[in-house]
């Protein structure tokens, strides 16, 4: 099963904690006047916070969160701690992603033994004074450090919930890899993940693999005797279902593009290669993944089946589901933490500065009123190309206008989706790249300046992103990696707590 980013769901469990008073009294640690000081008031006043709160909680968690049923754990002004009580958390926290604590006074104490009984994340509810106390003394104990956060308003809470969620969806990212000769990194991708096992310690992470000769020999009918590559196995050959699927996808694509320029047999090949993946992907339970397009390309495959991974990548990133080129292991997971964010579908490309030569704008393939446009105020321009632009980058959920057009300029086959950027102008992106050991991730933000190239073939038609700081970007991305994923709208802060939530460091460039 292909388990999405947009199907993980955060669990966050309740937790209110009350002090009763035994006896008729008043002073520093107890206020009111008349019935408030009374026997048994504690029991019901105790009852409507913990019921408020929870129900606040309900009305501002995010769609993608379950609230499980609260618990409430007491004690009295005898300064009880009934181990009974915790046998009975220990029954429900397992079940917990996070915990929303709401203590007392008085109640402090078994909040910090909790977190030191359960070691689950802890966000601290606003009502009251918000943890700062108990969120001190939590991280400043020695030994383990645990996750534990004040929350100033519900507004907060609720981001760091969707951010726990993010964090959730990249500890449950699994990749298929379809590798030719076993290494971690392309031929043209040395800027990935450069120590998977270090990525699964890290991050939660985890990689499956299938080697590509055996991939593409699966985009063929099934013959007697099996596959070249693993003969007398039963693999996942391509189906009269299968083939029903692409002729339909295939109408599809074709009816609704503005432009059209490439063959249907070529679309239908490329579409073989789409369901071909996405089958593999739900029968090894995986939610991302590449390929090497150099190494791969190299075999002569590519060209004798007339295909290229491209719209692969496209039709992949409209669901949600990351998908690169070149072995770019470390750009697919970014692009997870970006839909993950964001419920947006990501893009990525080559991304470096804007070239200017002559006092002229440098870009390969744009035309001249393109390099006009873009040349009047060429200051902190970011280039990002790859031919893997889809029709889901405004919004998730509809297409926009697009045309098809083919990557191999001589043969015309490899069927692409171009987008024109232009019609983006103005609109906030965020970017986003984890560094190849998985100990930081570059953060950054832009705003849509246009597009470029978008009636050429080939690799490229490129978005133009305006970035606050082009040489700060480029001397940070030195560290990270060429390719920069991109999502529409800002999402910086989202992505910097779940940065702090992983343990990794932020580095923005904003």
């Amino acid at each position: 099963m292909i388990r999405k980013a947009a199907d993980i769901r955060l669990k966050a469990l309740p937790v209110t904690a009350n002090m009763e008073h035994l006896y008729y009294y008043e002073g520093p640690c107890r206020f009111g006047k008349g019935e408030s000081l009374e026997v048994g008031y504690d029991r019901l006043s105790n009852a409507q916070i913990a019921k408020a709160m929870v129900d606040r909680l309900h009305r501002w968690a995010p769609a993608n969160v379950d609230v499980l049923e609260p618990v409430m754990i007491n004690r009295t002004d005898n300064w009880d701690n009934p181990e009974e009580q915790w046998e009975r958390l220990a029954k429900v926290v397992p079940e917990a992603d996070v915990i929303v604590a709401h203590p007392r006074i008085g109640t402090d104490d078994l909040f910090i033994e909790m977190i030191e009984r359960f070691d689950k994340p802890v966000l601290y509810s606003p009502d009251g004074i918000c943890g700062i106390a108990e969120t001190a003394a939590i991280r400043n104990k020695p030994g383990k450090k645990h996750v534990v956060y004040a929350n100033r308003s519900w507004e907060q809470l609720a981001a760091r919930l969707s951010a726990f969620r993010a964090a959730k969806v990249i500890r449950s990212t699994n990749f298929l890899l379809a590798t030719r000769f076993g290494n971690t990194t392309s031929f043209s991708s040395v800027d990935s993940f450069n120590n998977y096992d270090l990525i699964t310690a890290r991050l939660g992470v985890h990689f499956r693999f299938i080697n590509a000769h055996e991939l593409l020999d699966q985009m063929s009918p099934a013959v007697e005797g099996g596959n070249h590559t693993t003969p007398g196995r039963v693999t996942p050959d391509l189906t009269e279902e299968d083939m029903a699927e692409v002729k339909k996808l295939a109408d599809e694509l074709m009816a609704g593009a503005d432009e059209v320029e490439v063959s249907r047999e070529y679309l239908e090949n490329s579409l073989i290669a789409y369901v071909t993946v996405r089958k593999n992907l739900d029968l090894k339970d995986c939610n991302a993944f590449s390929i090497p397009c150099p190494d791969v390309c190299s075999t002569r495959r590519m060209n004798e089946q007339k295909i290229t991974f491209c719209l692969t990548h496209s039709l992949m990133a409209e669901q949600g589901i990351p998908s690169t080129c070149e072995f770019d292991v470390c750009g697919g997971l970014s692009e997870q933490a970006l839909i993950a964010v964001s419920g947006h579908s990501p893009y990525l490309g080559n991304s470096y500065p804007v070239r200017v030569r002559d006092g002229k704008v440098d870009i390969r393939l744009a035309a001249p009123e393109e390099l006009e446009k873009l040349g009047k105020d060429p200051e902190n321009l970011y280039y990002i190309a790859h031919s893997i632009a889809h029709r889901r980058m405004p919004d998730p959920n509809s297409n926009a206008p697009y045309a098809l057009r083919h990557f191999a300029q001589d043969q015309g086959f490899g069927a692409i989706i171009r987008y024109d950027w232009n019609r983006d102008a103005g609109t906030p992106v965020t970017l986003c790249r984890f560094s190849p050991d998985g100990s930081r991730i570059l953060i950054a933000r832009g705003v849509v300046e246009g597009g470029a190239a978008y009636r050429t073939q080939g690799c490229g038609g490129p978005i133009i992103v305006r970035v606050p700081n082009a040489d700060d970007l480029c001397d940070k991305q030195c560290s990270f990696g060429m390719h920069l994923p991109l999502v529409y709208g800002d999402y910086t802060k989202e992505l910097k707590t779940m940065a702090d939530i992983l343990g990794i460091e932020a580095v923005m460039s904003v």
